[in-house]
């Protein structure tokens, strides 16, 4: 707990606090988007409507999560799609879309730029949150236990991934098959999403710090441990959206190389 009087520890928990908010979601989104853009370009090469198939549902919760924001910050909603079925009349190649305004000037929905953009990455996780207390409920209970009391080491950290083999062989599967359509269709960012999180960046920096500044003098509070514990189980759940995007990609690109290189001998 930073004494109150002590303005180095203050702007240590500031600083630490953004990087928890901000730079932890932002530095996720971007690896799962490079990850599923590449995965959904080699789909889309090979057939258009396999995008909508396997990331169809992460799409959904994807601009579901972006209307939701919108709401939350008092963004108006002029015009949304959740799933475009007709890709061929498509000049963007999105999948669907949410288009928002909102009166600057205002902190409040300033601040939403930046949870609308990257709503997604909090619904996806939340989606997959419940597909887990659904499917595989002890690998729930051992996340939440490890949030409430988070230790960085290798024995702790991990029964929090070993956990999910011990649940039946039927509901893994599901698991395992809605979490990889989630995380493909719903973690990919698009560029307007981070181009508007810019406005809500420095309002959210303002904000936090402000936050962490209040609650310095009072001693019963330590925003950084509370944020640890809020934060912790979706880092897990983003942590494990990463490898099943890293391991679905390696699996279509591996699928790929094979037609390609049989297509080639055929010819040759």
């Amino acid at each position: 707990m930073p004494n109150p009087f002590n303005l180095s520890q203050i702007l240590q928990s500031m600083l630490l606090n953004c990087l928890l908010v901000i730079a932890l979601p932002l530095a996720f989104a971007g690896i799962l988007t490079l990850i599923n853009r590449s995965t959904k370009r080699r789909l889309a090469h090979w057939w258009d409507y396999s995008q909508l198939l396997i990331g169809g549902l992460g799409t959904v919760i994807h601009e579901l999560s972006h209307a939701v924001a919108c709401l939350i910050f008092q963004h108006q909603i002029i015009d949304m799609q959740l799933l475009k079925l007709n890709l061929r009349d498509n000049p963007d190649h999105s999948l669907g879309h949410v288009n928002h305004r909102y009166h600057s000037g205002r902190l409040w929905p300033t601040i939403g730029n930046l949870w609308i953009g990257i709503a997604p990455i909090f619904g996806c996780s939340a989606a997959i949150f419940g597909l887990t207390w659904l499917l595989a409920r002890p690998t729930f209970a051992t996340w939440m236990t490890f949030a409430e009391h988070p230790t960085w080491q290798l024995n702790a950290i991990g029964p929090l991934f070993s956990q999910l083999w011990t649940t039946q062989p039927g509901a893994l599967l599901l698991w395992l098959i809605l979490t990889s359509m989630i995380a493909i269709g719903g973690y990919d960012l698009s560029a307007a999403d981070f181009k508007g999180t810019i406005p809500g960046i420095i309002a959210t920096v303002i904000a936090v710090c402000l936050v962490t500044g209040l609650f310095s003098f009072v001693p019963t509070v330590n925003t950084t441990t509370w944020l640890i514990g809020v934060l912790t189980p979706m880092a897990i759940i983003l942590t494990i959206a990463v490898s099943l995007s890293g391991v679905c990609w390696l699996i279509i690109a591996g699928i790929f190389a094979l037609l390609e290189r049989t297509t080639y001998h055929a010819r040759h």
